[in-house]
């Protein structure tokens, strides 16, 4: 199973795909596991166990909110 999130905004393109994986399969240290892939210029790929994943989250959702908040302040353009 594959999940994936594509923005198109003002000529930037970018897409974001998440993936189930194992890490090391067929050893006994294999472990479940999420590839990102975040493709554009350029492309970068990071695998996440999932021990790690609502950590993950939960930091994107914090730095959402602080983006949200500097937003509304006028702040940081990139």
């Amino acid at each position: 199973m594959a999940n994936r999130f594509t923005f198109n905004r003002g000529g930037d393109f970018a897409t974001l795909t998440a993936e189930a994986v194992i890490l090391h399969a067929g050893t006994d240290r294999a472990e479940p596991a999420v590839a990102v892939r975040i493709s554009g210029a350029p492309s970068r790929l990071i695998y996440v166990p999932l021990d790690r994943l609502e950590e993950l989250v939960t930091g994107l959702r914090e730095t959402a909110r602080q983006a949200a908040a500097d937003f509304g302040q006028g702040q940081r353009s990139v």
